[in-house]
């Protein structure tokens, strides 16, 4: 099926609990495979990043290149109790080929390490290993809006 989108700005993705969501913030993010080393360095404050630049909110946004959804369950459980998401307004996780382990999905994943947080966890973002790749800026403000059906915009502005 193919999906029309204008400047990268329309989405289609999910959210965890299937509902509409509306979310603000300064994004920052990247990569889980090399995201999940970044806790306990200079570079992995996220609540440090939030309190000095992120008056607005925050959206953490991750995706996985190929690492299996036992190990991204484990790396997100490593965020998660690294802080990263005690701050956040919202997660947006990308589209990803990694694979299963065993049964367990990478959505299993989400569930497993993210599912109750108090905040919308939005997956299969059109960003990250797999087209269409929409680039997300670091710092960038940014408004995601999402229905239950799937779609939706992701708009960045470089203010």
């Amino acid at each position: 099926m193919q999906h029309r989108r204008e400047h990268g700005r329309h989405i289609l993705a999910r959210d965890l609990s299937a509902r509409d969501v509306r979310a603000e913030g300064r994004l920052v993010g990247g990569c889980l495979d090399t995201m999940a080393m970044l806790p306990g360095t200079p570079y992995g404050d996220v609540t440090g990043f939030a309190d000095r630049h992120a008056p607005e909110g925050l959206l953490v946004y991750l995706e996985v290149s190929d690492a299996p959804a036992a190990a991204v369950s484990r790396m997100l459980h490593h965020l998660r109790y690294a802080g990263w998401f005690d701050r956040a307004d919202g997660v947006l996780v990308g589209r990803t080929p990694a694979p299963a382990t065993g049964g367990f999905t990478q959505v299993d994943a989400l569930h497993h390490a993210l599912g109750d947080l108090p905040l919308p966890v939005v997956f299969d973002v059109d960003v990250g290993h797999v087209p269409p790749q929409m680039t997300l800026v670091n710092g960038a403000l940014a408004t995601v809006e999402l229905t239950g059906s799937g779609r939706g915009t992701l708009v960045q502005q470089l203010v």
